[in-house]
């Protein structure tokens, strides 16, 4: 108060309130951009933190696919329950939908829509044939996803410093790299024979849908059921 009066003094009384009012607005503004400011400097930024392993989880990824001559790159959005469930919902250029697949610890159901054949039943090495064109044993893309150890998987790995896997070699001579970036950010390189796949992975968020509805994968209408043995 005593810096405004200061600065009104001696000015003529038909203009101090103009010159009070004029001065106070203008403390008041500075007062309040001063203020916003600090708060957006102060607050902390925002990055998903999983707050236990019931959160589910959509993580967004991109993948080039080698196969022979052939070269494709899809969009492979994942929905994770942690060490519980992961949905795949694989889509190729322009949005076109390729396949959707259901994973559990030790069953897998997928419905390729191309050809519109649902399938379904335990792991096994060929299970994943139809939708990569490649014997990708699941068990391996299981641990991927979920982050964890590649043992008891007929592979020869190699860790890091924080005994994360960067490199694996199976007994038929598939080759397993890992790439870790960013926190949630990486790269995995699969290859075998002509099969090359690289996979990157990039943002990760809180699942907002109904865990109920995105875990569960029934036949579609009209698709040809195969049962996997």
């Amino acid at each position: 108060m005593f810096t405004i009066i200061s600065l009104i003094k001696g000015v003529n009384k038909e203009n101090v309130t103009e010159k009070f009012i004029f001065i106070l607005s203008a403390l008041v503004s500075f007062t309040f951009v001063s203020l916003l400011l600090f708060g957006c400097a102060s607050s902390p930024s925002k990055s998903f933190q999983p707050q236990s392993e019931s959160d589910a989880i959509l993580i967004q990824t991109k993948a080039q696919i080698k196969n022979n001559d052939e070269t494709n790159t899809v969009k492979i959005e994942i929905a994770l329950l942690p060490k519980k469930a992961i949905r795949l919902e694989i889509t190729a250029t322009l949005g076109v939908s390729v396949a959707s697949v259901l994973m559990r610890p030790t069953a897998i159901s997928y419905a390729l829509h191309s050809t519109k054949q649902f399938a379904t039943g335990p792991f096994n090495e060929k299970t994943l044939y139809p939708v990569f064109k490649k014997n990708i044993d699941p068990r391996i893309l299981w641990r991927i996803i979920n982050n964890q150890p590649m043992g008891n998987l007929n592979l020869k790995c190699d860790a890091d410093n924080e005994l994360k896997p960067i490199k694996c070699v199976s007994d038929d001579g598939t080759t397993i790299k890992w790439t870790y970036e960013a926190p949630f950010h990486k790269k995995i390189e699969i290859i075998s024979n002509r099969f090359e796949m690289r996979w990157v992975f990039r943002d990760q968020s809180l699942l907002s849908e109904s865990q109920n509805k995105t875990f569960v994968l029934n036949k579609p209408e009209n698709y040809q059921e195969i049962i996997i043995k």
